[in-house]
């Protein structure tokens, strides 16, 4: 498209994030992740059931992390598994490898926005995903050594100055109210910058404990564990089986009716784990939360750059923007990178397909954006030279107005639909603006014991009233305030 001013093309991208996401395209790029496929990677039934007490829409880590943490609890309950694709073909078998939890990021923002107590409950949320994690890894045989789950130091690097003021301050701010953390999240300046961290042209450097992790196979270990049948004799996976409309049945006993692609099935409660596509279904979230492609690769490891995989992960920061980073903990240390999304707004004319808001396409690249990571090596590390692109793919992201996921019951306002008794529910976790592993396996243990137990007996642990799907928490910010807010950071 031409180039416009910010203020047009504001308006151009909220018409964008506004527009309904539909179901998830039928043949993706091949992500790396899945380059060998999951057994149960197109399971179904050789015909849909019937029924079923929970319908779980959506097979990726929140879906499935729900579906585990249900049958914990409830392990006869009935519980079936749609996924419009192949199993875990969505964002979390397409990301870029990383469970890490920055909590200094954006903590001021959180305190004006949800208050000091709030914001420090999300804190303690995301920090505790990789624990989870790892507990859930060790209770079931082979799914640590499969997902390569792995602890490793976390390598923010600043190219520019600006930005690392500023990220120094917001360190300052959160470490006021986690004094205990001020030893976990350290700075660095000077000489280190080149010797410890090999870094090339940056300001400075912080570093913190941080996860990295092969998603697509951690699920799927999780999923074989649930096919276990003397342990969970009425869990259902239906793959290849898109969701194209929830209505109300008419019925008591299974109020929901969930026509799909290989017909309708009917169900007590729905909880919807689509994440950028959840506006498909529950026409609400149209605007408050809407779709982001992100834009990854595979590159080979200069001959000189260390293999560190098992030890380190990395965000290099830009103004604006950053690249994400994990190595391969294998011989080989291959290098996932992605990232070049608001570098490649600023281009003087951008194509329409390289505009990522409210795009669903992960049917193709985003050829700006992979100009942009394709030198992010050579640029960022001294000896980051030589590193050539091996694979390369895009995967769909769900983001919010106020940069936190919707977790929790739907009200009928945002799903168009009334429940008629109290029989039933509809629930939703989506929208984890691209740091899904910092939040989706604790938002499945959340969704489940709101679903087997109510709302309101979530644990304490949660922060469920600053996640909720409520018109009042959708109502604070803007469509347009938060894209408006987000180009204006843009040069």
């Amino acid at each position: 498209m031409r180039k416009v001013s910010k203020t047009d093309f504001c308006i151009h991208l909220t018409e964008k994030a506004r527009q309904d996401p539909g179901l998830p395209v039928p043949n993706p790029t091949a992500s790396a992740w899945q380059s060998i496929p999951h057994e149960l990677a197109n399971h179904q039934s050789s015909a849909l059931p019937a029924n079923t007490s929970i319908a779980i829409i959506g097979s990726g880590m929140t879906g499935i992390s729900t579906a585990y943490h249900i049958l914990q609890k409830s392990p006869h309950l009935n519980v079936t598994v749609l996924e419009a694709r192949s199993l875990t073909s969505g964002a979390t078998g397409r990301n870029g490898g990383h469970c890490k939890e920055v909590p200094y990021v954006n903590y001021p923002e959180l305190k004006s926005l949800v208050g000091k107590e709030g914001a420090m409950k999300i804190v303690r949320f995301r920090l505790a995903q990789l624990d989870a994690l790892f507990e859930t890894a060790a209770a079931l045989p082979g799914v640590m050594e499969e997902s390569q789950l792995r602890r490793v130091e976390g390598v923010d690097l600043y190219y520019d100055r600006a930005v690392f003021e500023e990220m120094k301050l917001k360190r300052e701010s959160y470490l006021e109210d986690f004094p205990e953390e001020r030893d976990r999240w350290l700075v660095w300046e000077g000489k280190d910058l080149e010797e410890k961290f090999d870094a090339a042209n940056a300001v400075g450097c912080m570093t913190g404990p941080a996860g990295a992790l092969w998603p697509y196979r951690f699920v799927g270990g999780v999923t074989t564990a649930l096919f276990n049948k003397d342990h969970y004799p009425n869990f259902n996976l239906e793959t290849n089986t898109p969701v194209e409309s929830v209505s109300m049945s008419g019925l008591d006993e299974y109020p929901y009716e969930i026509k799909t692609s290989r017909g309708s099935i009917f169900a007590q409660q729905v909880v919807h784990c689509t994440n950028g596509h959840a506006g498909h279904l529950l026409p609400g979230l149209r605007g408050p939360l809407f779709p982001l492609r992100g834009q990854m690769t595979v590159q080979s490891r200069p001959s000189s750059f260390p293999n560190v995989g098992d030890k380190r992960s990395w965000l290099l920061h830009y103004a604006p923007g950053y690249e994400y980073i994990t190595q391969s903990p294998s011989p080989s240390g291959e290098i996932y990178l992605g990232g070049g999304l608001l570098q490649a707004l600023t281009e003087p004319e951008i194509e329409e397909s390289n505009i990522d808001v409210g795009n669903i396409r992960d049917d193709q690249h985003n050829a700006a954006a992979l100009r942009y990571i394709k030198k992010t090596m050579e640029q960022g590390f001294r000896n980051g030279k030589g590193s050539e692109i091996l694979k390369k793919w895009t995967g769909v992201m769900g983001y919010t107005i106020d940069d936190l996921p919707i977790i929790g019951k739907v009200p009928s306002s945002i799903s168009g639909r009334k429940l008629e008794s109290e029989r039933g529910a509809e629930w939703v976790g989506a929208g984890f603006c691209g740091h899904g592993m910092a939040y989706c396996w604790l938002t499945g243990r959340a969704l489940a014991e709101m679903v087997v137990n109510g709302e309101e007996n979530v644990g304490d642990w949660f922060p469920r009233k600053e996640l909720a799907c409520s018109e009042e928490r959708l109502g604070r910010i803007s469509l347009e305030g938060a894209i408006r807010s987000f180009l204006w950071t843009v040069a």
